[in-house]
């Protein structure tokens, strides 16, 4: 597929080298000069310069022949603008946009689609770490989080926790502890076990699984003994997530709000004062201020600045000394050793770049991709493919599983087949139709496991036949 990409921060370059490996041919344009020459010469794509949503760029980037574009720029109106003139001027057939404004996302509806702004899918970045917030509090203990069969079915990942039901049990019998559920990877150390029917679970394993979403919690209980949820919450503000967590979680939790900035945090209490959410002007790292306004009895402290290494040393203020629950938004992978370091204290690190990506890629249809979710800083990933074809034209269609010759680090988790769920056990023979969650430990492989579930060419589907 020929894809435009328009943008060259951290989200546009990731996603850019994704597709690439993907096999997909890719233009990336934008004004940095600086950064697409070094786009250029480390990943196999072409580079524009120029205005993004300028008709002269895009002609220049191959929009006459290009199938999607993907306008990732950090200027809301850039990424409209960019969409029109793709749709009207160069019939571009698929447009995705990042929209950050919440102006624009609450009248979503009205705004964008086929008989308003010809935009296909909106990338609500805000929207999307928020409700990824809000799944990790809901479920304490994990630390990723991904959905998919329409909410149904979720893989997360935690740590194994003295306390936990099968510690120093086989890892093996996860799958039959509680439902429908299968453990896709452990990590030990940072390093994949190969060969988890022979392991035991072991305290500080990070065990990544699939299940039925509402039975998470009791499989949690498996790897760590399960808390209370948190009613008290703490963010230290001055970034548009943190104001959408703060306007989102209100209305459930008890919110208090941390900013630096005098004219924002004015601006913020303004904007939430119909809500029960406090908003203070003062550093996150004022210990002294903590323990006037009872910051340190937060039951969570959330860690939403700007600044990584803010969020990082304020993490480790409220964990170290007043022993409350932290989680940090963190943006560049610079603090990710640091940050993940099972000394550090902080209980949870949220990469909003991961989610964002996950969330463009899930519309970026590939053949039988349904859903895609990025883990372990994009190393890693989980998939959701239909499997469609008959025994003649597939390589899996009609095979048990033992039977698929799947890379390493490939595992099967669950298979959804008419709303039924099974685990993908080796004597399951697999069926056009079935829905199956795929963990790939290289998301390099994605490309090769794709391949193996797509049916062959000739392969035509029956109602057009």
């Amino acid at each position: 597929m020929k894809i435009i990409i328009l943008g060259s921060g951290n989200v546009s370059i990731e996603l850019a080298k994704y597709l690439v490996s993907s096999g997909h041919a890719v233009t990336i344009a934008d004004q940095d000069f600086a950064a697409l020459s070094d786009l250029g010469n480390r990943i196999d794509l072409r580079v524009v310069q120029g205005d993004p949503s300028s008709p002269v760029t895009l002609r220049k980037a191959g929009a006459e022949n290009t199938e999607l574009l993907v306008a990732t720029t950090s200027d809301d109106e850039a990424n409209i603008t960019a969409c029109c003139v793709a749709h009207f001027l160069f019939k571009i057939p698929r447009k995705i946009a990042r929209i950050r404004s919440i102006d624009y996302l609450r009248e979503q509806n009205t705004l964008f689609g086929p008989d308003s702004i010809p935009i296909d899918h909106i990338i609500a970045t805000e929207r999307i770490i928020t409700e990824n917030i809000e799944a990790m509090m809901e479920l304490p203990g994990i630390s990723a989080y991904a959905s998919f069969d329409n909410n149904r079915v979720v893989v997360v990942s935690s740590k194994v926790e003295r306390g936990g039901k099968l510690v120093k049990k086989e890892i093996s019998k996860f799958n039959r502890y509680d439902g429908k559920a299968c453990v896709l990877a452990v990590y030990r150390n940072d390093k994949l076990i190969t060969n988890m029917d022979e392991e035991f679970f072991e305290i500080g394993d990070e065990v990544y699984f699939c299940c039925e979403r509402d039975r998470t919690l009791s499989q949690l209980s498996a790897l760590r003994p399960l808390k209370i949820g948190d009613r008290n919450i703490t963010i230290a503000g001055g970034t548009h997530i943190s104001d959408s967590l703060a306007e989102t979680l209100s209305e459930r939790y008890n919110i208090k709000v941390i900013e630096m900035e005098e004219a924002r945090a004015n601006r913020l209490s303004n904007k939430l004062q119909y809500t029960d959410v406090n908003v203070y002007c003062a550093d996150p790292m004022d210990i002294d201020f903590m323990r006037e306004e009872n910051l340190d009895s937060s039951d969570l402290y959330i860690a939403a600045t700007p600044h990584d290494d803010t969020n990082i040393m304020s993490s480790l203020i409220y964990s170290r000394i007043h022993n409350v629950k932290t989680l940090a938004v963190l943006r560049s992978e610079s603090y990710v050793d640091l940050a993940l370091n099972d000394k550090t204290d902080i209980d949870a690190v949220v990469f909003p770049k991961e989610s964002i990506i996950s969330a463009m890629l899930s519309n970026i249809r590939q053949e039988g991709v349904e859903n895609i979710h990025l883990f372990r800083q994009g190393r890693s990933e989980a998939i959701e493919l239909t499997i469609r074809g008959s025994k003649l034209s597939s390589r899996v269609v009609g095979h048990k599983v033992e039977s698929l010759n799947l890379p390493k680090g490939v595992k099967l988790g669950l298979v959804i087949r008419d709303r039924k769920l099974m685990i993908a056990e080796n004597s399951l023979v697999l069926k056009n139709g079935d829905k199956v969650i795929v963990y790939l430990d290289d998301n390099q492989l994605v490309r090769k496991v794709v391949s193996t579930f797509r049916p062959f060419s000739f392969w035509i589907p029956k109602k057009w036949s």
